[in-house]
């Protein structure tokens, strides 16, 4: 979560610690791993989310929509990206349910 993310829930109510938002923005990615972050980056308006008494609780990524983001891969292609997703979802969790 970057510094405006983090402004846009204070805004409604929802502050977030300081300590889940990152001193940079910036991070190196391995070239072999570029394909699966554009991929999670590029679903990030389809998480689901459910709205709780004390905020919202963070469920996971939409697996359909991630279909339609790589719809044209080959399966194989497809099930490592899936993998690669899965691992990058549990740590997004872990970091948006505190």
């Amino acid at each position: 979560m970057d510094r405006d993310t983090a402004a846009d829930f204070a805004a409604l109510g929802l502050p977030v610690p300081d300590a889940q938002i990152p001193d940079s923005d910036t991070f190196d990615v391995p070239r072999e791993n570029w394909r699966a972050v554009t991929v999670f980056l590029a679903l990030e308006t389809q998480w689901r989310v459910v709205a709780g008494q004390t905020g919202l609780i963070w469920c996971g990524l939409d697996y359909a929509a991630a279909a339609v983001a790589v719809r044209g891969r080959n399966r194989r292609a497809w099930q490592r990206l899936l993998g690669e997703l899965k691992e990058m979802e549990v740590a997004a969790l872990e970091v948006l349910n505190g």
